[in-house]
């Protein structure tokens, strides 16, 4: 598709700009095709500028897409990526694509959520523009005594991705709850698929809603819910980063490594003690 094809090429010489005939001849198209293209991903959000030299992605331009979240990947992850504008539940639709035989180790972002889901079946505010809404589904396949290490190895990924860009440390609540100054501005949803003949986890599906940008929130979350109040990096980048830290934690769930960072940062470091030697 042409539209993925150009946004693809601007992300990979970004910030630099790529002339329109560059284009036009790497894709075998018009330039006439191509300003149309560019057009069109305007209109979908996308800020793109054009001087002389081409066409540029501007740095305030912060759509989710799949070159711009690949770019903050390693070399040859295999992950496929899907971006959407908007879904009920990115972890429902990992849960359905499972269902539906896609067993790929899968990445779904999207910009909002009509249906966000937290633990205990509570909601998560997901208005658009603002957050990451993005769900890892990576086919597991081995024994894991204690499940709740994958939302803790979850955790310690958003504070390593996110952490240097802030001016204050985040601290983590037992199990799934992230807080910054305070408040929280991220909240972790794992579920896993398993078989039921070995026991083993198929398919560990996380799902992490993190506040990025400044928003307004709902009556009922004012003085609750916050956000991280960052401009830079883009979402794209932060994504990626997000999901090379998991990958890396996913390696060692076994490993009481990762725990040590969870429980520097943990509000109740004791109760997280407690609920690991059960």
């Amino acid at each position: 598709m042409l539209k993925d094809d150009v946004i693809r090429a601007l992300e990979d010489v970004r910030p630099a700009p790529v002339s329109g005939q560059a284009l036009a001849d790497r894709f075998g198209v018009s330039r006439n095709a191509v300003w149309k293209v560019i057009h069109q991903l305007m209109e979908e959000g996308h800020k793109i500028a054009s001087v002389r030299a081409g066409y540029y992605l501007e740095e305030g331009s912060d759509r989710f897409t799949e070159p711009g979240i690949r770019r903050f990947l390693p070399p040859g992850c295999p992950i496929a990526i899907e971006t959407y504008d908007t879904i009920d539940s990115t972890n429902n639709e990992a849960k359905r694509r499972i269902g539906a035989g896609d067993s790929r180790d899968l990445l779904l972002v999207s910009e909002t959520q009509t249906a966000g889901r937290g633990r205990m079946g509570h909601s998560f505010y997901s208005p658009e523009g603002s957050g990451i809404y993005m769900t890892l589904s990576i086919e597991l396949g081995k024994p894991l005594y204690q499940p709740e290490r994958i939302t803790l190895a979850a955790a310690v990924a958003v504070v390593r991705a996110v952490e240097p860009f802030l001016s204050e440390e985040l601290r983590l609540k037992w199990v799934n709850d992230i807080f910054y100054k305070g408040k929280k501005v991220c909240g972790i949803l794992s579920e896993g698929i398993t078989d039921l003949e070995t026991g083993l986890i198929q398919h560990a599906i996380v799902g992490i809603g993190l506040n990025v940008r400044p928003l307004s929130f709902p009556v009922d979350l004012e003085g609750i819910a916050g956000s991280l109040e960052l401009m830079q990096p883009t979402r794209n980048e932060i994504v990626g980063r997000i999901v090379t830290e998991l990958l890396i934690l996913y390696g060692a769930l076994d490993s009481d490594a990762f725990l040590e960072e969870y429980l520097s940062r943990s509000m109740h470091p004791e109760k997280v003690r407690q609920e690991l030697s059960r």
